[in-house]
């Protein structure tokens, strides 16, 4: 009966009991501790002299302190252990980050602890630079440094820390230098300006669209202007197409198909395209710098073939009356060479103080440089009654320059690169873009506007 009776009785409820009742070990397990993760920290070294400080019950600061007066704040982690062993385990959480770890010694002679830094290479030279550093001589002691406790004041000579700090230091330094190397700001340069661009929209998007100057000169032509081009080609050759009332230029059918493919440019031509290019300016003086165009006669006149060098043969072309304005107050002056079977273009580059020679065939002339020289001072002192020192300016045969590759283009070539120079632009076209030049000046000389 006792039997039945303390089978069907009902113990008290005690959790201490239950959890320490072996028969009901099964059913009430017992709290586990956190799951344990081992930290592997150097084992002291005594033959580098390291020497340890007194067992402390809680996270302190310690400064440390150089024999060169080299002072360094850092923190220690608070660890009491009771023995000593090769392989010491840390309760750490997961996102816990151990940059200090304290080694227990537990030698019979001295209780004492030894601290060893466990410094990350990989840190910032950020987090370096917060720690204050000074120097001393004064505090040198056999190549070693000071360690102080700020409660204690005990010294401790520490060699690996002052070793790892200049390691981590030269480390940061070399990983600065290779990102340098491989382009790392060239490529974040370039995507903060991508990002820029495409945020750009967001910022303009209620003001007016600003047109590319640098696709002006290649404007796509519209099938009604090639059309147009070429039904004059097509026209009788002595039918005048337009006439510039202002220059009292004619130009024929004839003397237009100068610009088809394979044909050499006449006068007519292009001293009305370069009327045009003047126009051009006049109309949007902001757009374009300010140049003067002299026609294809002007330096054939300046020297000729039979006397030399005459400046009062040209003397009344530049007279205010008929420009409106002096050589001297120009950036730029154009000036069309004619050579029996080849064009090309002089500049006097008064903005850069130079004088320039293009040459699709990069040819040299100094001779038409030093007569333009001598003329840009005569003029100067007959139209300014200034006396200008050109012996100080600087004589440039443009050899990057867009080169011909045929024996017909040469004419094409020198206006372009005065339409070029006088937007301001970089001579950015090659010999592929000459039949697209061709018809697009057929086409502005049809309308007696230049774009």
């Amino acid at each position: 009966m006792n039997g039945v009776n303390s089978h069907h009785h009902k113990p008290s409820f005690s959790p201490s009991s239950k959890a320490m009742a072996p028969g009901n070990h099964h059913r009430y397990p017992q709290v586990k501790s956190p799951l344990r993760r081992q930290v592997h920290a150097p084992s002291p070294l005594r033959k580098f002299g390291l020497s340890a400080l007194p067992k402390q019950s809680r996270c302190s600061k310690q400064q440390v302190s150089g024999d060169n007066g080299l002072v360094v704040e850092r923190k220690t982690l608070d660890l009491v252990l009771d023995c000593r062993t090769d392989r010491e385990v840390i309760d750490v959480d997961e996102d816990d980050e151990v940059d200090y770890v304290e080694v227990i010694s537990d030698d019979d002679d001295d209780d004492e602890v030894e601290i060893v830094e466990n410094v990350v290479v990989d840190m910032d030279v950020e987090e370096e630079s917060e720690k204050e550093v000074s120097l001393d001589d004064g505090n040198k002691k056999n190549g070693s440094f000071m360690v102080v406790d700020e409660k204690s004041s005990l010294p401790v000579t520490d060699v690996c820390s002052f070793e790892a700090y200049r390691k981590a230091l030269k480390s940061a330094e070399n990983r600065t230098s290779k990102l340098k190397a491989r382009g790392f700001g060239d490529v974040l340069r370039d995507r903060c300006r991508g990002l820029l661009r495409s945020l750009r929209f967001f910022f303009i998007r209620d003001q007016e669209p600003v047109e590319d100057v640098g696709r002006e000169p290649f404007k796509s032509l519209s099938k009604e202007d090639v059309a147009k081009v070429k039904h004059a080609f097509s026209a009788n050759a002595q039918n005048i197409l337009v006439t510039h009332e202002n220059s009292n230029i004619d130009i024929t059918v004839e003397k237009l198909r100068c610009l088809k493919p394979g044909q050499w440019l006449n006068d007519e031509v292009i001293n009305l395209y370069l009327v045009l290019l003047k126009e051009r300016e006049a109309r949007e003086p902001k757009k374009f710098i300010k140049c003067h165009f002299f026609n294809t006669f002007f330096f054939t006149k300046l020297v000729q073939s039979g006397t030399g060098y005459n400046y009062s043969a040209v003397r009344r072309w530049t007279s205010m009356k008929k420009l409106g304005y002096h050589l001297i107050d120009c950036d730029k002056i154009f000036i069309p060479i004619h050579m029996s079977i080849h064009w090309t273009l002089a500049v006097i580059n008064v903005k850069e103080r130079k004088f320039q020679y293009l040459d699709s065939f990069k040819g040299r002339e100094p001779k038409i440089l030093d007569a333009l020289a001598r003329y840009f001072a005569d003029e100067v002192r007959d139209k300014n009654e200034v006396e200008v020192d050109v012996s100080q300016w600087r004589q440039e045969f443009v050899q990057v320059l867009p080169e011909q590759r045929n024996g017909f283009d040469c004419g094409m070539f020198m206006l372009k690169y005065m339409d070029f120079y006088s937007r301001g632009l970089d001579l950015c076209f090659t010999q592929e873009h000459m039949p697209y030049f061709r018809v697009r000046t057929a086409k502005e000389i049809l309308q007696l506007r230049a774009e």
